[in-house]
Protein backbone atom coordinates (compact mmCIF):
# COMPACT_ATOMS: atom_id res chain seq x y z
CA UNK A 1 0.00 0.00 0.00
CA UNK A 2 1.04 3.65 -0.90
CA UNK A 3 0.02 6.60 1.45
CA UNK A 4 0.63 10.54 1.10
CA UNK A 5 0.71 11.50 4.46
CA UNK A 6 0.03 15.15 4.26
CA UNK A 7 1.61 16.97 7.31
CA UNK A 8 4.59 19.84 8.34
CA UNK A 9 5.31 17.18 11.36
CA UNK A 10 7.85 14.17 10.45
CA UNK A 11 6.96 12.76 14.13
CA UNK A 12 3.09 12.54 13.11
CA UNK A 13 4.21 10.92 9.86
CA UNK A 14 6.73 8.49 11.57
CA UNK A 15 3.80 7.72 13.70
CA UNK A 16 1.44 6.72 11.07
CA UNK A 17 3.88 4.93 9.43
CA UNK A 18 4.96 2.84 12.59
CA UNK A 19 1.22 1.89 13.00
CA UNK A 20 -0.06 1.01 9.66
CA UNK A 21 3.10 -1.33 9.29
CA UNK A 22 1.50 -3.33 11.30
CA UNK A 23 -1.18 -3.94 9.59
CA UNK A 24 1.08 -3.38 6.28
CA UNK A 25 4.20 -4.51 6.63
CA UNK A 26 5.27 -3.60 2.86
CA UNK A 27 3.75 -0.04 3.16
CA UNK A 28 5.06 2.50 1.16
CA UNK A 29 5.33 6.49 2.83
CA UNK A 30 4.85 9.67 1.15
CA UNK A 31 4.94 13.22 2.33
CA UNK A 32 4.08 16.56 1.31
CA UNK A 33 4.41 19.65 3.24
CA UNK A 34 2.52 22.21 0.86
CA UNK A 35 -0.81 21.83 -0.91
CA UNK A 36 1.23 21.84 -4.60
CA UNK A 37 3.20 19.51 -3.57
CA UNK A 38 0.82 17.20 -2.22
CA UNK A 39 -1.43 17.50 -5.50
CA UNK A 40 1.73 16.83 -7.69
CA UNK A 41 2.37 13.44 -5.82
CA UNK A 42 -1.18 12.53 -5.95
CA UNK A 43 -0.73 12.58 -9.93
CA UNK A 44 2.69 11.06 -10.08
CA UNK A 45 2.71 8.80 -7.14
CA UNK A 46 -1.08 7.07 -7.57
CA UNK A 47 -1.39 6.91 -3.61
CA UNK A 48 -4.39 4.18 -2.27
CA UNK A 49 -4.52 6.75 0.96
CA UNK A 50 -3.97 10.21 1.36
CA UNK A 51 -4.17 11.28 4.92
CA UNK A 52 -4.44 14.99 5.88
CA UNK A 53 -3.30 16.55 9.21
CA UNK A 54 -6.34 19.10 10.10
CA UNK A 55 -4.19 21.29 12.69
CA UNK A 56 -2.15 22.42 9.82
CA UNK A 57 -5.47 24.59 9.11
CA UNK A 58 -3.19 27.61 10.49
CA UNK A 59 -1.01 27.02 7.03
CA UNK A 60 -2.97 25.65 4.83
CA UNK A 61 -6.64 25.55 4.05
CA UNK A 62 -7.55 21.87 4.61
CA UNK A 63 -11.30 22.23 2.92
CA UNK A 64 -9.90 24.04 0.00
CA UNK A 65 -6.97 20.91 -0.21
CA UNK A 66 -9.67 18.60 0.24
CA UNK A 67 -11.89 20.38 -2.82
CA UNK A 68 -8.64 20.31 -5.10
CA UNK A 69 -8.15 17.01 -4.79
CA UNK A 70 -11.35 15.70 -5.44
CA UNK A 71 -11.22 17.99 -8.69
CA UNK A 72 -9.41 14.88 -9.94
CA UNK A 73 -8.85 12.23 -7.84
CA UNK A 74 -11.50 9.89 -5.85
CA UNK A 75 -8.25 8.88 -2.88
CA UNK A 76 -9.46 8.33 -0.16
CA UNK A 77 -8.69 11.29 2.05
CA UNK A 78 -8.68 10.78 5.89
CA UNK A 79 -8.66 13.47 7.50
CA UNK A 80 -6.08 13.65 10.97
CA UNK A 81 -6.67 15.57 14.02
CA UNK A 82 -6.13 16.12 17.52
CA UNK A 83 -9.32 17.35 18.68
CA UNK A 84 -12.93 16.79 17.74
CA UNK A 85 -14.44 19.51 15.94
CA UNK A 86 -17.89 18.36 15.01
CA UNK A 87 -18.40 21.42 12.56
CA UNK A 88 -15.11 20.77 11.11
CA UNK A 89 -15.67 17.14 10.61
CA UNK A 90 -19.04 17.55 8.77
CA UNK A 91 -17.35 19.98 6.99
CA UNK A 92 -14.58 17.76 6.20
CA UNK A 93 -17.00 15.50 5.11
CA UNK A 94 -18.94 17.29 2.74
CA UNK A 95 -15.96 18.70 0.99
CA UNK A 96 -15.09 14.87 0.01
CA UNK A 97 -12.94 13.27 3.11
CA UNK A 98 -13.72 9.96 4.09
CA UNK A 99 -13.15 9.86 7.64
CA UNK A 100 -11.96 12.05 10.89
CA UNK A 101 -9.80 10.77 13.04
CA UNK A 102 -8.54 11.37 15.90
CA UNK A 103 -5.36 9.27 16.70
CA UNK A 104 -6.06 7.89 19.82
CA UNK A 105 -6.32 3.79 20.05
CA UNK A 106 -3.97 2.48 16.75
CA UNK A 107 -6.00 -0.59 16.62
CA UNK A 108 -9.38 1.05 16.07
CA UNK A 109 -7.06 3.28 13.58
CA UNK A 110 -6.40 0.53 11.83
CA UNK A 111 -9.12 -0.98 11.59
CA UNK A 112 -11.13 1.74 10.42
CA UNK A 113 -8.53 2.77 7.29
CA UNK A 114 -8.61 -1.02 6.53
CA UNK A 115 -12.65 -0.53 6.56
CA UNK A 116 -12.09 2.85 4.05
CA UNK A 117 -9.90 0.86 1.55
CA UNK A 118 -12.12 -2.30 1.66
CA UNK A 119 -15.28 -0.43 0.77
CA UNK A 120 -13.40 1.45 -1.98
CA UNK A 121 -11.82 -1.48 -3.57
CA UNK A 122 -14.89 -3.40 -3.46
CA UNK A 123 -16.68 -0.50 -5.21
CA UNK A 124 -14.13 -0.03 -7.96
CA UNK A 125 -14.37 -3.56 -8.33
CA UNK A 126 -18.19 -3.87 -8.81
CA UNK A 127 -17.44 -1.41 -11.18
CA UNK A 128 -14.97 -2.79 -13.03
CA UNK A 129 -14.93 -2.49 -17.24
CA UNK A 130 -12.92 -3.24 -19.88
CA UNK A 131 -13.38 -2.12 -23.67
CA UNK A 132 -11.49 -3.53 -26.69
CA UNK A 133 -11.84 -2.46 -30.24
CA UNK A 134 -9.31 -3.23 -32.24
CA UNK A 135 -7.26 -0.20 -31.78
CA UNK A 136 -8.05 0.75 -28.26
CA UNK A 137 -8.02 -1.07 -24.90
CA UNK A 138 -9.22 0.17 -21.90
CA UNK A 139 -9.26 -2.24 -18.54
CA UNK A 140 -11.30 0.45 -15.93
CA UNK A 141 -10.15 -2.00 -12.88
CA UNK A 142 -6.34 -1.52 -13.83
CA UNK A 143 -6.48 1.75 -15.33
CA UNK A 144 -4.61 0.09 -18.28
CA UNK A 145 -5.39 1.90 -21.66
CA UNK A 146 -3.10 0.50 -24.72
CA UNK A 147 -3.72 2.08 -28.27
CA UNK A 148 -2.76 -0.36 -31.34
CA UNK A 149 -1.00 -2.19 -28.76
CA UNK A 150 1.35 0.75 -26.80
CA UNK A 151 0.80 1.97 -23.29
CA UNK A 152 -1.14 5.43 -22.83
CA UNK A 153 -0.72 7.08 -19.33
CA UNK A 154 -4.36 9.00 -18.45
CA UNK A 155 -4.58 11.48 -15.91
CA UNK A 156 -7.23 10.11 -12.62
CA UNK A 157 -10.00 12.40 -14.44
CA UNK A 158 -9.55 11.38 -18.32
CA UNK A 159 -9.32 7.88 -16.74
CA UNK A 160 -12.83 8.72 -14.98
CA UNK A 161 -14.18 10.29 -17.95
CA UNK A 162 -12.93 7.39 -20.33
CA UNK A 163 -14.63 4.50 -18.24
CA UNK A 164 -17.75 6.70 -18.18
CA UNK A 165 -17.57 5.98 -21.98
CA UNK A 166 -16.74 2.36 -21.75
CA UNK A 167 -19.54 1.73 -19.28
CA UNK A 168 -21.94 3.46 -22.18
CA UNK A 169 -20.13 2.45 -25.20
CA UNK A 170 -22.22 3.08 -28.69
CA UNK A 171 -24.38 4.82 -26.72
CA UNK A 172 -24.11 8.90 -26.21
CA UNK A 173 -23.39 9.94 -22.82
CA UNK A 174 -24.04 13.17 -21.67
CA UNK A 175 -21.97 16.21 -20.88
CA UNK A 176 -23.77 16.15 -17.59
CA UNK A 177 -23.12 12.89 -17.18
CA UNK A 178 -19.37 12.98 -17.80
CA UNK A 179 -18.94 16.14 -15.40
CA UNK A 180 -20.26 14.46 -12.78
CA UNK A 181 -18.66 11.17 -13.52
CA UNK A 182 -15.53 13.10 -13.14
CA UNK A 183 -15.69 15.74 -10.67
CA UNK A 184 -18.53 14.16 -8.58
CA UNK A 185 -22.57 14.85 -8.79
CA UNK A 186 -22.00 18.36 -7.02
CA UNK A 187 -20.05 19.83 -9.77
CA UNK A 188 -21.12 22.23 -11.65
CA UNK A 189 -19.30 23.72 -15.26
CA UNK A 190 -19.68 24.94 -18.21
CA UNK A 191 -19.65 22.13 -20.92
CA UNK A 192 -16.78 23.96 -22.48
CA UNK A 193 -14.69 22.51 -19.58
CA UNK A 194 -15.20 18.88 -20.75
CA UNK A 195 -14.18 19.82 -24.19
CA UNK A 196 -10.71 20.84 -22.55
CA UNK A 197 -11.07 17.12 -21.18
CA UNK A 198 -11.90 15.41 -24.65
CA UNK A 199 -9.48 17.25 -26.37
CA UNK A 200 -6.28 15.85 -24.44
CA UNK A 201 -8.11 12.56 -24.20
CA UNK A 202 -8.57 12.82 -27.77
CA UNK A 203 -4.81 13.65 -28.79
CA UNK A 204 -3.87 10.51 -26.48
CA UNK A 205 -5.68 8.13 -27.93
CA UNK A 206 -7.02 9.38 -31.34
CA UNK A 207 -4.31 9.09 -34.32
CA UNK A 208 -6.04 12.42 -35.64
CA UNK A 209 -7.46 14.11 -33.37
CA UNK A 210 -8.69 16.43 -35.68
CA UNK A 211 -10.95 14.04 -37.02
CA UNK A 212 -11.93 11.58 -34.26
CA UNK A 213 -13.25 7.82 -34.92
CA UNK A 214 -13.09 6.64 -30.89
CA UNK A 215 -14.54 9.37 -29.11
CA UNK A 216 -17.48 11.12 -31.06
CA UNK A 217 -19.43 14.29 -30.46
CA UNK A 218 -22.93 14.32 -30.42
CA UNK A 219 -23.20 18.15 -31.02
CA UNK A 220 -25.75 19.76 -28.08
CA UNK A 221 -25.75 16.00 -26.31
CA UNK A 222 -22.56 14.28 -25.32
CA UNK A 223 -20.15 12.43 -26.51
CA UNK A 224 -19.60 8.76 -27.49
CA UNK A 225 -16.89 5.82 -27.66
CA UNK A 226 -17.40 4.12 -30.83
CA UNK A 227 -17.21 -0.15 -30.57
CA UNK A 228 -16.17 0.09 -34.09
CA UNK A 229 -12.61 0.45 -34.86
CA UNK A 230 -13.33 1.67 -38.86
CA UNK A 231 -15.66 4.98 -37.58
CA UNK A 232 -15.78 8.64 -38.62
CA UNK A 233 -16.95 11.81 -37.14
Amino acid sequence: MKVLVFADSRDLAETISVILRVRWPDLTMLQATEAREGVNLIYREQPDLVMLNFDLAATVDSFDFIGEIRSFSDVPIVIISQQDDVTDEVRALEMGADDWIVLTSPMVFIARVNAILRRYFAQNTASAVSFLNGKLTINCTTHEVLVDGKVVKLTPIESKIACQLVRDAGSVVSSASLLHSAWGPDYRADPGFLKKYIYRLRAKIEHDPAHPELILTERGVGYKLSQHSDSAG
